[in-house]
């Protein structure tokens, strides 16, 4: 996957331990979602997915973290809380 320009999808960003994390998402549809958790968080995120990039930016090349990388930054490495997580508190910016 890479970091190109795509205007339906989103980067919900959060940043944790100097690291910058992020799922794919629906334009729009986080800020929806926390208005209203009766929207299934599948309808916002594109898949259960959590990425961040090999030198700690949001551009470049996507990478799945180590369950140690994802424990060390959100006390867990269960992947549904830590996109909860992202969705709840993160900053969505385009592709």
């Amino acid at each position: 996957m890479s970091g190109s320009t795509n205007e339906n999808s989103a980067k919900i960003i959060l940043k944790a331990n100097d690291q910058e994390f992020f799922v794919i998402a629906s334009p729009h549809m986080a800020a929806k979602w926390r208005n209203d958790k009766t929207i299934p968080l599948i309808d916002v995120v594109q898949n259960f997915d959590v990425f961040t990039t090999p030198s700690g930016s949001i551009t470049g090349e996507f990478i799945r973290p180590s369950k140690g990388t994802l424990e060390s930054a959100f006390g867990t490495d269960s992947v549904d809380t830590i996109v909860k997580k992202i969705v709840s508190e993160g900053t969505e910016q385009p592709m």
